[in-house]
């Protein structure tokens, strides 16, 4: 077992919100074929809803009000509630092979590793949040983030999306109401508080400080060592193909 292996770290984010969520496919996919190290990635989007894959569009998401704020909708390729990204939020990404010494056998433990070393970040800043099963992360009650996983052949796939300046009240207005009808078709969302990091801290937090904090937790807490490095040219391809066959058709951001 190594103590402190190498994992690539990219600070990579597209101004296509379709193919930021490209990328997020991209990446576990050559991980865990082994053609690609596990990864660590830090990305922003502007101005859009990211619904999960089984959730349908039209119950998530106010169609009429995006359209009025120009706020894209893309699916993403992991299951979970519908989320708002603009530039005022931060996501990270972790992409590992699933025989990494990281990921047990019991999957909502493996989650909850990966995400507990996010709450150590929030520590370094002085944040008092705290990790909810399954995809939460609180504070003063509030919700400033959420995670989504999958898991494949040969990889485990966990990424978050934290609030920390983000336009709340676009976020209101582009999300739907939660629906309380029983019907069980589609993954619905459940609709918390929401605050800013920066709120709840009552003092101007930069998206790049959050970064930082979680670049030297996921070391600490992962026992590894991050160094900056780029997409492979396969990896680049299939970006590509994903981008203009999936994450840029209605067919598969609208279908249900």
């Amino acid at each position: 077992m190594r103590d402190h292996d190498v994992w690539r770290l990219l600070d990579l984010e597209f101004r296509n919100p379709f193919a930021n969520l490209a990328v997020e496919e991209a990446i576990p996919t050559f991980v865990g074929k082994g053609q690609a190290p596990n990864t660590v990635r830090f990305w922003r989007n502007s101005n859009a809803v990211v619904i999960g894959r089984f959730q349908s569009a039209a119950l998530e998401v106010n169609l009429g009000a995006c359209k009025q704020f120009g706020t894209a909708v893309v699916r993403r390729f992991t299951g979970g509630g519908a989320v708002y990204h603009d530039h005022g939020n931060l996501n990270y990404s972790i992409s590992l092979r699933s025989d990494h010494r990281l990921v047990s056998s019991d999957l909502g433990e493996t989650f909850k590793t990966l995400s507990m070393a996010v709450v150590e970040g929030f520590k370094t800043l002085d944040i008092a949040a705290e990790y909810e099963p399954p995809n939460s992360f609180r504070i003063n009650e509030k919700k400033i983030g959420g995670a989504a996983g999958a898991v494949r052949s040969g990889f485990v796939f966990c990424h978050g999306s934290i609030l920390i300046n983000s336009n709340l009240e676009t976020l209101s207005k582009v999300l739907n109401p939660e629906d309380q009808s029983l019907d069980k078709t589609y993954v619905r969302s459940h609709r918390s508080v929401v605050s800013n990091l920066s709120v709840e801290l009552r003092r101007k937090l930069s998206v790049g400080e959050v970064k930082e904090a979680l670049q030297k937790a996921f070391g600490r807490s992962f026992r590894i060592r991050l160094a900056m490095d780029n997409l492979m040219q396969e990896e680049k391809e299939l970006v590509e193909e994903l981008f203009q066959e999936k994450y840029s058709t209605n067919n598969w951001n609208l279908k249900m």
